[in-house]
């Protein structure tokens, strides 16, 4: 009797545990089908406007609706192989079409919470490729097939407070006063002498034979780097600076629309200047065994200008430099800061 008692439970809790996990399957499934899913969309984004950035480059989560519980999820990051577009806000959400390219594209209309993204600046660098070069060329090999800057290097954004912290980390000075210089005012020229003791003259003011205006010379000081004198030379509001050779007087006089900056240690100079063309043109020289610049690098930069005089070395292959998108002209208000590394 005991042992029939026994049986009659067991088969009872069996069907208990078995009605449990059907209710229990019949309730999983309830929920399931009352999950919100994504809305498909075209990937016609022609007439997509108001695009969005994420804040940081943490992950964030896509909805399907505002209801956060009962929504299917998908988690995205910051990507250039996806593009985000705002179609509405509430309060706490927006509404946005979001597409995903690559090996599995998908596009969604989706939710996210407003406080991770930030609508586009037409004038942001972040919404451009930095790295986008027009045309290059590497010890004489010029090459306007690769578009990107990146089989040299990288270049991206950095805080303006790592800008402040790390300029002149490695400039070296590389021109230096000196009492070398004779100035002539009845003849209108400056004067030095050579090592082999010749007389070079440069005059104080002439006109250009190219363009038939004055321009005016000033001497800046002497250059052990490069065994040279370096004059400034002003026409017209334009600038460029003028190097002759110490050594020799029948060497070439050499020819900067900027000062470049030295960094001692590699024994490169750089050279960033904007580009009246388009963007702006990146110069890295050493020195032949004349002391005359010679150049590794050059590259045109497509998608940004640079505020003059604002290039530091930080490193041997390091740059950094104040920047503004190519949508701006002279309004220098909307600055960022860019770090410029190369492998040379």
């Amino acid at each position: 009797m005991k042992n029939i008692i026994i049986k009659t439970v067991c088969v009872i809790g069996l069907i208990s545990i078995a009605s449990c996990k059907k209710e229990a399957n019949q309730e999983q499934t309830s929920v399931n089908d009352t999950i919100i899913q994504f809305k498909e969309i075209s990937f016609d984004i022609e007439e997509q406007q108001n695009e969005l950035y994420f804040v940081n480059n943490k992950q964030v989560t896509l909805f399907a609706s505002t209801d956060t519980i009962k929504s299917q999820i998908k988690t995205i990051e910051n990507s250039p192989s996806q593009r985000i577009f705002l179609v509405n806000e509430s309060d706490e959400f927006y509404e946005v079409n979001y597409f995903s390219y690559g090996s599995n594209p998908l596009s969604y209309n989706g939710f996210v919470k407003k406080k991770h993204f930030k609508m586009k600046d037409d004038f942001s660098l972040e919404s451009v490729d930095l790295n986008e070069i027009r045309y290059s060329n590497l010890n004489g090999v010029y090459d306007d097939q690769s578009k990107s800057f990146e089989k040299y290097g990288t270049v991206k954004l950095i805080s303006k407070q790592s800008y402040l912290q790390n300029r002149r980390k490695g400039n070296t000075t590389f021109i230096f006063s000196t009492r070398n210089i004779e100035t002539n005012s009845q003849t209108g020229v400056y004067s030095f002498s050579t090592n082999s003791g010749e007389q070079v003259e440069v005059p104080i003011k002439a006109t250009s034979e190219e363009t038939g205006l004055e321009y005016l010379a000033t001497p800046i000081g002497f250059s052990p780097v490069l065994q040279s004198y370096v004059f400034r030379v002003n026409e017209d509001n334009e600038t460029i600076y003028s190097f002759y050779s110490k050594r020799n007087a029948q060497e070439k006089i050499q020819y900067k629309s900027t000062l470049p900056i030295y960094n001692k240690e590699s024994q490169q100079f750089a050279e960033l200047t904007n580009n009246n063309d388009v963007g702006c043109l990146l110069v890295i020289s050493g020195l032949d065994n004349n002391f005359r610049f010679k150049e590794k690098l050059l590259a045109n930069f497509t998608n940004f200008k640079i505020v003059p005089n604002t290039l530091f070395w930080i490193n041997e292959k390091s740059l950094i430099v104040e920047a503004v998108h190519t949508n701006q002209k002279d309004d220098v208000s909307k600055s960022e800061y860019l770090l410029i590394e190369f492998n040379l």
